[in-house]
C-alpha cells in the first residue's frame, strides 16, 4: 500500500511579485518625501515664528507694564519725541520706607534731590535731549537743555517744551514748604512739618531717595534690545545689570506723543526673513505729573 501524504495549498509571492511590490513602495516613498519635507519645514518655521513672537511679546510686556506703573518717563520727552531708547523710573523703594509703616504701601520716588538720579545729568550715559551728546551742561540738569530746575512739580509745562515736570528742584514743587503746601504728605496727621523745604515727604530726612531707572536701548548693528538697570553712581555703564531681551530686533521706536501717551513699536526678524511687528500705545501713570502732587 502506498503511503500518500497530502499538503494543504500553499500560497506566496513569487520573486517577480516581490520586486513589483518593492518598486511600488519605493515610488510611494519617493513621492511622499517632498510632502514630508514640506511638513517638517512648515512645522520648523511655525515653531521659529512662535518663539520669535513670544520673544517680542515678553519684551513689549516688560516695557509697557513698566511705563504704565512708573512715576516718570524721562526718555523720550518733548525735546526729542522720537527715539530708539526708553527710560523710566523702575519703582524701587531704595530707602525702604512705607506709608503707615505697612509693607503693602511702599513710599517710592518720594524725596530725591535736585537731580532725579543723583548724577546731576539725568541718567548717566543717556542722551536725554537727543542732540547726540550725553551728560552735558552744568549739573543739576536732568533734561540736558542748558536750563536748571526750570520745571517744578506743578502739572504745567513751565518751559514750553511739551514735557511736564521734567526738571524739578530739591523742593519739588517750588512752594518753599516741606512737601506740598497744605497736604499731610506722610499721613501722620501734621501738615507742612519739618524745617526744610527739601523734605518733600515730611519724614525728617532730606533728599534720601534717588530714583533708579530702567533703560531699554537698541543696538542696530547687533540687532539687540537690552534692558539696563541704572544706579546713581554708574548710570547705564558697567557694572549696571543688563539683560538682552532679543537679538532679532530690526526696528525699535519709542514716540513721545504727550505726557499721557507713549507709543512703542518693535519689529523682530527671524533667520528666515519673516517679521513679527508690535505696536502699542501706553499711558504712563506719571504720578509726579498731571496734578502737581503724587497720587497715593
Amino acid at each position: 500500500m502506498k503511503n500518500i501524504m497530502t499538503r494543504p495549498n500553499e500560497k506566496g509571492l513569487t520573486l517577480v511579485e516581490l520586486l513589483v511590490a518593492l518598486t511600488i513602495m519605493g515610488i510611494i516613498v519617493v513621492a511622499a518625501m517632498p510632502l514630508l519635507s514640506s511638513c517638517l519645514e512648515a512645522n520648523s518655521q511655525g515653531t521659529a515664528r512662535f518663539q520669535l513672537y513670544q520673544e517680542g511679546l515678553m519684551a513689549m510686556e516688560r516695557m509697557t507694564g513698566g511705563v504704565r506703573k512708573t512715576t516718570i518717563v524721562t526718555v523720550p520727552n518733548g525735546h526729542s519725541p522720537k527715539r530708539d531708547i526708553l527710560v523710566f523710573s523702575r519703582l524701587v523703594n531704595s530707602d525702604n520706607d512705607f506709608y503707615f509703616g505697612d509693607p503693602l504701601f511702599p513710599r517710592i520716588d518720594e524725596d530725591p534731590g535736585d537731580s532725579f538720579s543723583g548724577s546731576g545729568f539725568g541718567v548717566q550715559g543717556v542722551d536725554e535731549d537727543g542732540d547726540g551728546s550725553f551728560d552735558e551742561g552744568s549739573p543739576p540738569n536732568d533734561d540736558e537743555d542748558a536750563l536748571a530746575q526750570e520745571d517744578p512739580l506743578d502739572g504745567l509745562d513751565n518751559d514750553g517744551d511739551g514735557t511736564i515736570d521734567e526738571e524739578v528742584q530739591a523742593d519739588y514743587n517750588g512752594d518753599e514748604m516741606p512737601g506740598i503746601q497744605g497736604i499731610d504728605d506722610d499721613g501722620d496727621g501734621s501738615v507742612d512739618e519739618g524745617s526744610s523745604t527739601d523734605d518733600d515727604d515730611e519724614d525728617g530726612l532730606l533728599n534720601e531717595e534717588e530714583m533708579l531707572f530702567a533703560v531699554y536701548a537698541y543696538n542696530s548693528s547687533t540687532k539687540t534690545l537690552t534692558e539696563i538697570h541704572s544706579d546713581p553712581f554708574s548710570g547705564i555703564n558697567d557694572p549696571a545689570p543688563k539683560v538682552v531681551l532679543s537679538n532679532h530686533v530690526t526696528d525699535f521706536e519709542v514716540k513721545y506723543q504727550s505726557p499721557s501717551q507713549i507709543r512703542i513699536k518693535l519689529t523682530l526678524t527671524g533667520d528666515d526673513g519673516e517679521e513679527v511687528d508690535f505696536n502699542e500705545h501706553v499711558c504712563p501713570r506719571n504720578t509726579l505729573q498731571k496734578t502737581g502732587k503724587r497720587v497715593r
